[in-house]
């Protein structure tokens, strides 16, 4: 055995030797000149002392210092052609006198520099366009910081760039026409609010990523030139129209994301798949009809994802009825199935388009007459005879808080079912008159009922009576902004009814609000480390267990089953999930002055539609301030109970900002952990063993999270969640994040988790 083991002994001694070697070798033969050493000691001060930059001092040996995942310098010829500095993730913006000019014009005197990596380091501003005096840069890498404003139109000039990556700042306004990079290969600006035009791109580009800006409108470009395509990623955009077949079957390609757009018509059957095509992500936009024969199935080899169109193919249960999607498709131009070729191809097409605009056009105009004369007649609704004067008085728009609806907000609304006014008769015979057994709540917040339209929408009715005190002049208003209340990820109010009593000597108004009824169960219920009671409460709530006759409980077993095979979450699906509370959380907070706070954030509010899009349940209609002039709103239109907060979970709610931020930590610390935290004493638990865990081995993580989602998740991806949880529950509440730190925090965890997943999926397939 010590025969065997002295040959290892002296091949690493020897090896160490001759590491040290080279090292001293290469010490001795890059000395930088004074003047680029002087640079780099002025990058800590511009960049306000970054972790990764301590300790340099004049006696720094910068071509010598090894390369860590914060730092790395490279040198060549006696000049630096590589430096990579990375930040904390969650590094704030650095403080007013942080300039970009003086950063870049500093950085220009290193100009034989082949890659620039600032990550993460909180730089902001805009970017300056002495970034293009680099001639012999391939690698500019500036993402995770808070750069805004346009990208310069210099960055079109620099002709030796291969990497380009500005993902996750605030850039805004359209690309520059970047098709003379010829050598460009990848080209990542995710993350921002770029758009609205399609830009111009070199063909070959190997990784294009747009996911998460604001471009609309159809998907251009003659991809069929992009033959070097392995990775493209559209999702989370506005485009619409058709997707042009080219890009299933480019020969490169390996990964296609077009997910949570509004693209509409259907794919042609004739499209064929390329070979290398392994992951297709088409949910969420308008698609009707089938899907071509290589997206009909999941295998080992690909893997599609269709969920929320309209389709009529996979599994059913988690498409949209043909009507969600039929006015995007009248806008939509499917491609013919023959290319179209000579002019009287091209007159056709042209007046097949007039025609679709014209009938579209005309189907919306008669949409909204009906609508608007529906809108005029039933204001104020009666058992009696309609007020027609109440009615009238909807027509002035007085501003009640309102706020101006952000773009890339409106993209959440689309395909929302349109909010309308509903009869006290639709509504009697959804309920069966409000039965007793159709009652699913009655508390501060008012009467809940579960109902059932004639359309076969399952909704919920809330029957809330109005404050005598409450003006009726101020009622259309209000119900008005009760109408923009809409949101991809909130249960949303579909429309509502107003029943006056004219017997009643105190003139009673009751409002019926009907909200959509989700029905795939909570958050919870898609996790593990459920409670007994909790499954339960469950089984009782879907009517699982029914009591007969003779008091004998009765078993459902096809319902049993069917919670059974009910999906656990993976770390993907819980980051969407909380992604998607977190932006529902964001826009309740925004869309209105004041703000709509106080909102019920606990684990069984919410739910998960079939599509698993996480939706915000009962939570707080908007509250008016007591005069025009002041932006602090305390008063309700309907009457309550009370005035105590039922859910609040924190010693003081003077701030109800904060009380929703502490309790989406709960929410987040149950779903990374998989253990309900119903109490103070249980979040204290958590935080603390949290807290404690992560100063030990970095394996603390895998004694954290939920055994069922082991193996699914980066681990930058959840140590970024659980960072941010932590801040969320911490009790010092002026310690808590705004809502935007929380969001910036997830969609960087989500950028972290699809790029692992995307290198898992590429490395199977090769």
């Amino acid at each position: 055995m010590a025969y065997l083991s002295l040959p290892r002994i002296s091949y690493s001694a020897t090896l160490g030797f001759l590491l040290l070697l080279f090292r001293f070798l290469s010490f001795n033969a890059q000395q930088l000149p004074n003047s680029q050493s002087r640079t780099l000691l002025r990058l800590p001060r511009l960049l306000e002392y970054p972790a990764a930059l301590a300790g340099w001092s004049h006696d720094t040996a910068f071509c010598s210092l090894l390369p860590s995942p914060t730092l790395s310098i490279l040198c060549s010829g006696n000049c630096i052609v590589e430096l990579v500095i990375v930040g904390d993730r969650r590094a704030k913006a650095l403080s007013p006198a942080f300039s970009s000019a003086s950063l870049f014009t500093t950085l220009t005197r290193f100009p034989n520099l082949t890659t620039l990596s600032l990550v993460a380091l909180g730089l902001w501003g805009r970017l300056p366009g002495k970034v293009h005096r680099f001639p012999s840069l391939k690698v500019l890498n500036l993402s995770s910081n808070y750069f805004a404003g346009e990208i310069p139109m210099e960055i079109s000039s620099m002709s030796t760039l291969q990497n380009l990556v500005l993902a996750g700042n605030s850039f805004n306004g359209s690309l520059p026409d970047l098709k003379a990079l010829v050598t460009l290969q990848e080209l990542d600006v995710s993350g921002n609010r770029l758009g609205p035009e399609f830009p111009s791109l070199s063909n070959g580009l190997v990784t294009l990523i747009l996911r998460n800006n604001v471009f609309r409108g159809t998907i251009v470009g003659n991809f069929r030139a992009f033959d070097r395509l392995r990775k493209l990623d559209l999702s989370s955009n506005q485009f619409s129209g058709w997707i042009p077949p080219s890009l299933f079957s480019l020969p490169s390609i390996h990964f296609l994301d077009l997910s949570n757009n509004a693209i509409a018509g259907q794919i042609p059957g004739y499209v064929s798949c390329s070979t290398s095509l392994g992951f297709i992500n088409i949910a969420n936009n308008r698609l009707l009809g089938g899907l071509p024969r290589c997206m009909l199935f999941n295998s080992s080899s690909r893997v599609v994802l269709s969920s929320g169109n309209c389709l009529n193919a996979g599994d059913l249960r988690y498409q949209h009825r043909v009507e969600y999607c039929d006015s995007a498709a009248l806008a939509a131009v499917v491609p013919p199935t023959n290319k179209i070729s000579g002019s009287r191809s091209y007159v056709n097409a042209i007046f097949g388009i007039t025609s679709g605009i014209i009938v579209g056009a005309a189907l919306m105009g008669l949409l909204i007459f009906v609508v608007f004369r529906r809108s005029r007649a039933v204001i104020l609704h009666k058992p009696t005879a309609s007020n027609s004067s109440d009615a009238d008085s909807s027509t002035k728009r007085t501003p009640i808080g309102t706020r101006h609806i952000s773009e890339a907000t409106r993209i959440e609304t689309l395909g929302l079912t349109p909010y309308r006014v509903f009869s006290i008769n639709e509504l009697e015979e959804a309920t069966n008159r409000f039965h007793p057994s159709n009652q699913t709540e009655n508390s501060s917040r008012g009467q809940f009922y579960k109902g059932l339209l004639g359309d076969g929408s399952m909704v919920i009715v809330n029957r809330m009576k109005l404050n005598p005190k409450f003006s009726l002049q101020n009622l259309p208003q209000y119900l008005d902004l009760i109408s923009k209340i809409r949101h991809r990820h909130l249960a949303n109010i579909l429309g509502h009814c107003i029943v006056s009593s004219q017997d009643d000597a105190n003139n009673t108004t009751i409002i019926y609000f009907v909200s959509e009824r989700v029905t795939n169960g909570t958050l919870r219920s898609h996790l593990t480390g459920k409670r007994i009671t909790n499954m339960l409460h469950f089984l009782l709530t879907m009517h699982v267990f029914q009591i007969s006759p003779h008091n004998n409980i009765t078993f459902h077993s096809a319902l049993f089953t069917e919670w059974r095979k009910r999906e656990m979450l993976k770390w993907p699906q819980r980051l969407a999930a909380i992604s998607g509370i977190a932006r529902g959380i964001q826009f309740l907070h925004t869309v209105t002055v004041p703000g709509i706070f106080g909102n019920n954030l606990h684990m069984n509010n919410i739910l998960l539609d079939k599509t698993l899009t996480a939706k915000i349940n009962n939570y707080s209609l908007p509250i008016l301030s007591k005069n025009k002039n002041s932006k602090i709103g305390n008063e309700s239109p309907f009457i309550s109970v009370d005035n105590r907060s039922e859910m609040g979970r924190i010693h003081s709610v003077a701030n109800p900002e904060r009380q929703d931020i502490y309790q989406l930590g709960c929410i987040l610390l149950e779903v990374i952990t998989g253990k309900p935290n119903e109490t103070k004493i249980e979040v204290d638990t958590i935080r603390s063993k949290m807290h404690k865990d992560s100063t030990d081995s970095p394996l603390y993580v895998k004694e954290i999270v939920d055994p069922t989602i082991r193996g699914t998740f980066a681990l930058d991806s959840i140590r970024t969640v659980i960072e941010i949880s932590l801040k969320c529950v911490s009790e010092d509440l002026n310690q808590l994040p705004s809502i935007d730190d929380v969001l910036w925090n997830l969609q960087y965890a989500s950028q972290i988790q699809d790029g692992w997943a995307s290198s898992e999926n590429l490395s199977i397939q090769e």
